[in-house]
C-alpha cells in the first residue's frame, strides 16, 4: 500500500509492502463518554478481558487549556506505546502507537494518540500452515520494521499483542495452535512485554466490537448517535451496530453485548465466516464448479475473455475461466446470471440473516473500501459515500466489459450488492461511508485495543 493501503485484487498474494511512516502534527485527543468498567453481559472471554478495562474516564479527555499551560511552564509528559499485530488472512499488518498522558488538574486520566505507524506484508499468517517457523518470523520482522517507534528503555514495558483472524480461524484446530505457538515463541526473545495471552486467535465478535469503538471514536461519537460499523476481511466479515431497547428482541442473546460508550448500551455485533471478500469469490467459484474439489473453476461471473487465469487462494493455486455467453447476451442477462450464482453463495452460507439494517448511519471498511476504489466509486485518497444502488450499477459495467486488468471486478462488485442489500438489507439510496482512514489515522480494531491495553496498564500500576 502506499499513502493508502488499496488491496490489489488481481493479485491477492504478491509479496508487495506496504510501508507508511507518519507523526501528526496535533494529537488526537479522544473524549466524550462516562465510561464506566460495569460490563453485564459479555458472551466471548476475550471481549469481557479487554472492555471490563475501560475505565471511569475512558476518551473523558481533559480541557487542552490546562495541557496547554502546563506544557509552557515545562510539565512533560508520560508517553506510553503499544504495538498489535493484526494477522488476517490476507495478509498480516502491524499498528505501533505512541500515546502521551495530558497534564490533569481534575477528573481521570486520559491519553492522547500523537503518533501511530502501519505496515502489512502479503502472503497471510495462514498461508505458512507448513512452515509455522517462516510465518512466525514475517511477525517478527513487522514488529522490528516499527521498532523506531519505541524508544529501547521503553520497549520491556511495551506490550506486543497479536490477534489472527479468519485466516487461523479457518485452519485445523492443531495447524493453527502450532501457528499461535510459533509465533508466541518468536516474539517473546523481542525484549518487549509479552505475556501469556499476548498471541491468540481471535474471536469474530471481538473484531466487529472493537473496529465499532474504533469508528466511533474517531468521530467522537461516543455517548451520543453512533455509526453501524461493517468490515470485510478476506475470510470472514462482522457487521456491529447499537440497538435500542425494543430492537434486542430481534437478534439473538448470544450476539448481544452490553458495554462501556457513555451509558451502558447494547451492541449487536455478528461474524459470518467464509463470507469475506476472497472466501466468498473462492465459494462462489466452487459452487459453479458442483462443489467439487477442483483447482480449475468456471464462472459466470468472470467475462469469457479471461482464461486459464492463475488465482491463489488459502495457499492454493486456481486456474479460472470465463463461461461462454450467449451471442448478444445483454448487460443486464449477464449481471443477473452472476447474482443469482452470488446470492445462493449468500443465503447457504449465512448462519443468520437480519431482520432488518442496521440502526443509524453506516460506515464500512477494508474491501468494502478497496473494490469500491477500483470501481472509481470514491476516491483512492480519501474516500468518501457509496450506496448499494451506485455498487450495482458499477457491478452491472463491470460484468459486461472485458477487463483483463480487473478478472474479479464483476463477482467483487455483485458481491457487495449481495451482502449489503439482500443480506444486510440497506437500502438501495443509503448512504455508506468509506473509511480507510479518520483524521489521519488508519481505521482498525487494532487502536481500541491498544488503547484499552494502556489505560488498564496505568491504572493498574499502583496496585501494583
Amino acid at each position: 500500500m502506499s499513502e493508502i493501503r488499496q488491496r490489489k485484487l488481481k493479485d491477492d498474494t504478491s509479496n508487495s509492502h506496504i510501508n507508511v511512516r507518519r507523526s501528526l502534527k496535533q494529537p488526537r485527543r479522544f473524549k466524550k463518554g462516562d465510561w464506566t468498567c460495569d460490563v453485564k453481559k459479555m458472551a466471548n472471554a476475550t471481549v469481557v478481558r479487554t472492555l471490563t478495562l475501560l475505565i471511569p474516564g475512558l476518551f473523558a479527555g481533559q480541557t487542552q487549556w490546562f495541557d496547554g499551560i502546563a506544557k509552557s511552564l515545562g510539565y512533560e509528559s508520560v508517553t506510553h506505546h503499544a504495538v498489535i499485530i493484526d494477522a488476517g488472512s490476507s495478509g498480516s499488518r502491524v499498528l505501533a502507537y505512541k500515546f502521551r498522558v495530558p497534564f490533569t488538574v481534575f477528573g481521570q486520566t486520559s491519553l492522547d494518540l500523537v503518533d501511530e505507524y502501519f505496515e502489512e506484508s502479503k502472503p497471510g499468517l495462514s498461508s505458512y500452515v507448513d512452515d509455522p517457523k517462516k510465518g512466525a518470523n514475517t511477525i517478527v520482522q513487522l514488529i522490528k520494521k516499527a521498532e523506531f517507534l519505541t524508544p529501547v528503555d521503553k520497549r520491556r514495558s511495551t506490550p506486543v499483542i497479536v490477534r489472527a483472524t479468519a485466516g487461523l480461524r479457518l485452519l485445523p484446530a492443531d495447524k493453527a495452535k502450532q501457528l499461535v505457538q510459533e509465533v508466541a515463541d518468536a516474539i517473546a526473545k523481542l525484549g518487549y512485554d509479552v505475556g501469556p495471552n499476548s498471541v491468540e486467535i481471535m474471536d469474530g465478535s471481538d473484531e466487529g466490537i472493537f473496529i465499532w469503538y474504533t469508528v466511533n471514536l474517531l468521530h467522537n461519537l461516543i455517548g451520543g448517535e453512533t455509526m453501524a460499523a461493517l468490515d470485510l476481511g478476506g475470510g470472514s466479515t462482522q457487521i456491529t451496530f447499537q440497538l435500542s431497547d425494543e430492537d434486542t428482541k430481534l437478534y439473538p442473546a448470544a450476539d448481544q453485548f452490553v458495554v462501556p460508550a457513555g451509558d451502558n448500551i447494547t451492541l449487536y455485533t455478528h461474524s459470518y465466516l467464509n463470507l469475506g471478500l476472497l472466501a466468498a469469490r473462492h465459494g462462489v467459484f466452487k459452487q459453479e464448479a458442483g462443489d467439487n474439489d477442483t483447482n480449475e473453476f468456471v464462472s459466470v461471473c468472470v467475462d469469457p475473455i479471461v482464461q486459464k487465469e492463475k488465482w491463489t487462494y488459502a495457499n492454493k493455486q486456481y486456474i479460472i475461466s470465463g463461461a461462454p455467453r450467449p451471442e448478444g447476451m445483454k448487460r443486464e442477462a449477464v449481471y443477473k446470471r452472476c447474482h443469482a450464482a452470488v446470492t445462493r453463495y449468500v443465503e447457504r452460507t449465512l448462519d443468520w440473516v437480519p431482520r432488518r439494517a442496521p440502526s443509524g448511519s453506516v460506515a464500512a471498511m477494508s474491501y468494502f473500501y478497496d473494490v469500491a476504489a477500483d470501481a472509481g466509486l470514491i476516491d483512492v485518497m480519501t474516500g468518501g459515500q457509496v450506496s448499494v444502488s451506485a455498487y450495482r450499477s458499477a457491478a452491472r459495467r463491470a460484468c459486461s466489459a472485458s477487463n483483463v486488468e480487473q478478472p474479479w471486478a464483476c463477482i467483487d462488485l455483485v458481491y457487495m450488492v449481495a451482502l449489503l442489500h439482500d443480506a444486510y438489507k440497506i437500502r438501495d439510496e443509503e448512504p455508506i461511508s468509506l473509511f480507510k482512514k479518520v483524521n489521519g489515522h488508519e481505521v482498525s480494531w487494532a487502536l481500541g485495543l491498544a488503547y484499552t491495553t494502556v489505560m488498564n496498564k496505568i491504572t493498574t500500576a499502583p496496585a501494583a
